[in-house]
């Protein structure tokens, strides 16, 4: 029986999704758990999968087990085998063909600023602490500039071993409250490292820091070395994967 859940989860003290030998991840929790309760090893696959640090409210995962659930009964099953800072959300049997990751037809992120001199100690987790004035209306401006289709060699690893680092970014909208900047870029796909990278970019532009005259001319001259670290993997959150 092939089922689909909805997973979430405080990525803070995890080596992000990917099973990773001794050490702590998402995968590795939902593997250890699925095990015991079908009695065999379990393979999963996920939409989005998420570095270390990062969190995700709406991620997909896919898996196949021997044993048929209903799904309110496997949601709890899981969810007492499960740390509390991972939640299955919803359980799901699916048609044999679905794939939570080749399915996929897009995701959203969501990132979060904390611009106040004093940090928040609530948002410690889960914002990226930046004590510094950026400009709202120049954000918004240069954010647009990252929709569409480009070639975003400039906001990846060097080494990215995809096949083409083409990718369409349909949204890109910020939110702006007193003390707390929220980013969301919704497109079909993203590169590792990505969206931090791009807020990154978006921040060092509106401080006037960057390497390169504008975000339009980083996404064409397609130089990683324009740009300098990706921000803070506690601002970033998986919010959805659309199919």
């Amino acid at each position: 029986m092939n089922y689909r859940i909805t997973l979430a989860y405080d990525g803070t003290d995890y080596c992000g999704w990917q099973i990773q030998p001794g050490l702590p991840t998402i995968q590795g929790l939902l593997n250890d758990a699925l095990e015991r309760l079908d009695g065999a090893p379990v393979t999963t696959f996920a939409a989005g999968r998420t570095d270390a640090g990062v969190h995700a409210e709406g991620q997909v995962v896919s898996f196949r087990l021997s044993k048929k659930w209903a799904g309110a009964n496997l949601r709890k099953a899981l969810n007492g085998n499960l740390p509390p800072d991972v939640r299955v959300l919803d359980v799901a049997t699916v048609a044999d063909q679905f794939h939570a990751r080749f399915d996929a037809k897009g995701k959203t992120y969501r990132y979060r600023i904390f611009v106040a001199e004093v940090m928040n100690p609530f948002w410690v987790r889960y914002a990226w602490h930046y004590p510094y004035a950026l400009d709202s209306a120049k954000l918004v401006e240069d954010a647009q500039t990252l929709v569409g289709t480009h070639d975003f060699t400039t906001f990846t690893v060097a080494n990215c071993e995809t096949k083409t680092r083409v990718r369409t970014i349909t949204e890109a909208r910020v939110e702006c409250e007193t003390d707390l900047l929220t980013l969301y870029f919704s497109g079909e796909g993203f590169l590792r490292y990505q969206v931090r990278t791009m807020v990154g970019a978006l921040v060092d532009a509106n401080r006037g820091r960057l390497n390169a005259g504008s975000i339009a001319e980083l996404i064409a001259r397609r130089d990683r070395a324009l740009i300098g670290a990706p921000a803070p993997a506690q601002g970033l959150t998986l919010l959805k994967v659309e199919y």
